[in-house]
């Protein structure tokens, strides 16, 4: 992991162990002085992601935040999030131009 990810693994370690303790990811930027790009935290939502597809860290997420996966139903919680709207749903979803 980059340095970046091991300092958001340690403060969610730290702050958000399980989806009470879930924290916005703006806030996890604040806390650890990453600054935004644009208009929202999408460096920090990135590295989150890859914390969890390329490292395994079970990381879960939620429309409030972030947060430490502690049990089956917290991971429930969080598969189901990241279903809810994919790049493909939105394909289907937009249907075909029509002039």
């Amino acid at each position: 992991m980059t340095i970046e990810q091991e300092r958001i693994w340690q403060y969610l370690v730290e702050n958000a162990l399980g989806i009470a303790n879930v924290i916005n990811i703006e806030d996890i930027a604040r806390a650890l002085e990453i600054s935004p790009h644009g208009t929202n935290n999408d460096d920090v939502r990135g590295w989150i992601k890859d914390m969890v597809i390329q490292h395994g860290k079970p990381i879960g997420t939620c429309k409030n935040g972030a947060f430490i996966i502690l049990n089956d139903d917290e991971r429930e919680v969080a598969a189901k999030f990241v279903e809810r709207n994919n790049r493909a749903d939105a394909v289907r979803r937009n249907g075909n131009y029509i002039p």
